[in-house]
């Protein structure tokens, strides 16, 4: 079994890299993963390798005299590409083999995308996470606050920015998941996901008053979700607005789906805090 599986997977990745090589978008500069000098990621910000190292200067320099479509393009490409080969590689240290046959990749992952096109939004979200677990947290925070700098339109753009955020949190680093969710709600203030990510970051930097605020700006630019109106519930629960905490909870209760217990569960809770507090 494994056997046909490693030779469709072989299959389908020489035929990739059949592709690549026809490619003119990534045939000299993204298939040229060497240089002459000794440039490192783990040591050297983004910005510095694509200023120091001859591969990424020439590949960024080749793109920036390209159109914006076709920077996008091939940005797109080595993305998918470097993704492609990841779940290759995967797939075979699974299965005990070799996980890299063609040898290890000279960047991190989205690094050549980000040289190519510097506003590609994957690549900016990737790189950044890198930046981050090298050390080097505001490098990291230039490149995600760049995404707050792009158009709306930019595809799945609210997802990338709040997976941003969530990285942050993740690395229990609030204050920088403040800046960044406050930043996309100040440009694009009417996506209801970038004041329920800064509410959030509110509560949990002590400011209750701000994140109720915050709260009630998502529910008013989705007023009928029972998950915003459960954040509000229980954000008005901490600020310790319990009457209003449990309206609130019963109509997000009315509106959640059969699968969706939390709104019940936070209404029960403020209830019994509240009879609590009576019986005090």
């Amino acid at each position: 079994m494994f056997g046909y599986l490693y030779y469709k997977l072989l299959t389908i990745t020489s035929f990739f890299w059949a592709a690549c090589k026809r490619n003119p978008a990534i045939d000299e500069g993204i298939m040229k993963r060497k240089s002459a000098n000794t440039v490192s990621f783990e040591t050297h910000s983004f910005n510095d390798c694509v200023r120091l190292d001859r591969g990424l200067a020439e590949l960024r320099a080749r793109y920036a005299r390209k159109s914006a479509q076709a920077r996008r393009r091939a940005a797109e490409w080595e993305y998918d590409s470097a993704l492609a080969n990841r779940m290759f590689g995967g797939a075979l240290a699974a299965a005990g083999q070799n996980p890299c046959p063609f040898g290890n990749p000279r960047w991190p992952d989205g690094v050549l995308a980000l040289a190519i096109d510097l506003r590609y939004s994957p690549a900016l979200l990737t790189v950044g996470a890198c930046e981050y677990q090298a050390g080097r947290p505001e490098e990291a925070m230039q490149l995600f606050l760049t995404l707050t700098e792009l158009p709306a339109d930019e595809p799945d753009l609210p997802i990338i920015i709040d997976k941003a955020g969530d990285f942050l949190l993740d690395e229990d680093d609030m204050q920088r998941a403040h800046d960044l969710y406050a930043a996309a709600e100040k440009a694009f203030p009417d996506v209801a996901i970038y004041p329920a990510g800064l509410g959030y970051c509110l509560g949990k930097l002590g400011m209750l008053v701000e994140s109720v605020a915050k709260a009630r700006r998502v529910c008013e630019l989705e007023p009928d979700s029972a998950r915003h109106l459960s954040d509000l519930g229980w954000s008005l629960y901490e600020a310790e607005e319990l009457d209003e905490a449990v309206r609130v909870l019963e109509r997000a209760v009315e509106l959640a789906d059969a699968d969706y217990d939390l709104p019940r569960k936070n209404l029960l809770y403020v209830k019994e805090q509240a009879a609590k507090n009576v019986q005090a």
